[in-house]
């Protein structure tokens, strides 16, 4: 959840010069913005603190994959962050098809996969370190992936792409 509000409060701030500058009815753009960012932090968060607070996440029977996963994740993460964050013109630029819907079903699989860590903290009554927060917090938190999972979909047009200018 507090991934969640990194998102959306990214997003939020992502829009103000967009809603001045730019073109106002794309929402999406915000939402690729601080969708793009906060999986950058996560993921470099994934390499700087991966044994403290990703790593006890993973079930005992991924266990002893925890290290190789958390950093596969991570690495992920970044990539997708970055996909995200590009505008279409870099990737013409560079002579590459657009990669967000692509980064956007990447994530959407990624984090569908992912809920196991966080329905395994819920039902161990662990906690993940540097989050804080209750046990109803951690009960809440897989709940809140499948709108996560959306949100990836449709900021990378994934789905429901908006139509091209001619």
């Amino acid at each position: 959840m507090k991934f969640l509000f990194l998102m959306s409060l990214i997003a939020a701030i992502a829009y103000i010069p967009q809603w001045i500058w730019e073109d106002r009815r794309n929402w999406r753009l915000a939402l690729r913005r601080g969708m793009g960012a906060a999986f950058v932090y996560t993921g470099i968060d994934h390499f700087v603190n991966g044994a403290e607070r990703y790593q006890p996440m993973i079930p005992d029977y991924l266990a002893p994959y925890d290290f190789h996963l958390v950093e596969i994740t991570g690495g992920l993460e970044l990539m997708a962050g970055i996909a995200l964050l590009l505008p279409a013109l870099a990737y013409r630029r560079l002579g590459l098809p657009d990669l967000r819907p692509l980064a956007g079903v990447g994530l959407a699989m990624m984090l569908s996969v992912m809920v196991i860590a966080n329905a395994h903290v819920a039902e161990t009554g662990g906690a993940v370190a540097g989050l804080g927060g209750d046990a109803a917090y951690y009960a809440l938190r897989p709940l809140f992936q499948p709108l996560i999972v959306l949100w990836a979909l449709v900021a990378s047009e994934a789905v429901w792409p908006r139509a091209q200018a001619r």
